[in-house]
């Protein structure tokens, strides 16, 4: 075995690097079933002036996955997160996706995404002051 360093920290073209070469390998094993490899959603809710939410995810092996959802604090009961969730939920039924996943903690928006439909198919317990990590779907 060579003799090796583990350091903390890395450049921009390391952190590419690694990610590039995992997703080689999982290209390599695991084919996509269908049309492109993955590909981006990003969906922004504003006038002339202000963000007031946005809604980030990729769309992979047939299936949406919504990274960040954020709605500023003073605008969240206007129905903006709920507008941004149904626009994702559409562009994952055009792009024939079979379920939408995401995560989020008990601090944040379990029981919006449970309104909207969404189930829960995992909880991830033992964070400091009791907190969860809810991990849910939607099928589409």
């Amino acid at each position: 075995m060579r003799e090796v360093s583990v350091k903390v920290g890395m450049t921009e073209d390391e952190i590419e690097y690694i990610k590039n070469q995992l997703f080689q390998f999982n290209v390599s094993t695991a084919p996509p079933d269908q049309g492109a490899l993955s590909k981006d959603i990003n969906l922004i809710i504003k006038d002339e002036v202000k963000i007031y939410g946005g809604l980030m995810g990729k769309i992979y092996r047939g299936c949406l996955f919504i990274e960040f959802l954020w709605i500023s604090e003073e605008e969240r009961s206007a129905g903006y997160g709920q507008k941004l969730m149904m626009e994702a939920e559409k562009i994952g039924i055009s792009e024939q996706c079979r379920f939408i996943h995401l995560d989020t903690f008990s601090f944040q928006a379990p029981g919006f995404y449970k309104k909207n439909g969404y189930e829960i198919f995992g909880v991830l317990e033992g964070y400091s002051d009791g907190i969860k990590r809810y991990y849910l779907k939607k099928d589409l």
